[in-house]
């Protein structure tokens, strides 16, 4: 069961950078405006607005989309993909720390049962993938 918890977090990882690295590398910035320049250097740059969003009265962009405008300018390809590198860091560790003891079962307590609670809490992060498992949940 581990190694297909692995198997797993490896293939929605690999999606992430895929993802990442097909969007406009940025940097992003929150900036009230939704528009892909160049800037001084020849870099690309992506800027995002709340674009789509109304306030009460149904004018112009209200609270709420101020802040979904910051939370998708904070999760740029850039982070996106030092995530990824975090993921695949951790999966590196478990290999490693894992030596073919993988399958057997995990104690009751005790770092085995630690190790790998830990990888169940980064896979829950895409529990809302058709292939998460349910037994997989922390």
């Amino acid at each position: 069961m581990t190694a297909d918890l692995v198997q797993f977090l490896r293939a929605r990882l690999n999606e992430d950078e895929r993802a990442a690295r097909a969007a406009t590398p940025g940097p992003w910035c929150d900036s009230g405006g939704y528009v892909t320049d160049i800037d001084q250097h020849g870099n690309s740059r992506v800027q995002v607005t709340e674009f789509g969003t109304q306030d009460e009265d149904g004018q112009g962009s209200g609270p709420q989309g101020q802040a979904d405008s910051a939370h998708i300018a904070r999760h740029d390809p850039t982070r996106v993909l030092r995530e990824v590198e975090s993921g695949r860091r951790t999966l590196r560790a478990h290999d490693k720390w894992c030596e073919g003891r993988c399958e057997a079962k995990y104690p009751e307590g005790g770092f085995d049962a630690a190790h790998y609670w830990n990888l169940k809490v980064r896979a829950e992060v895409y529990a809302d993938h058709p292939d998460y498992r349910p037994e997989w949940r922390p």
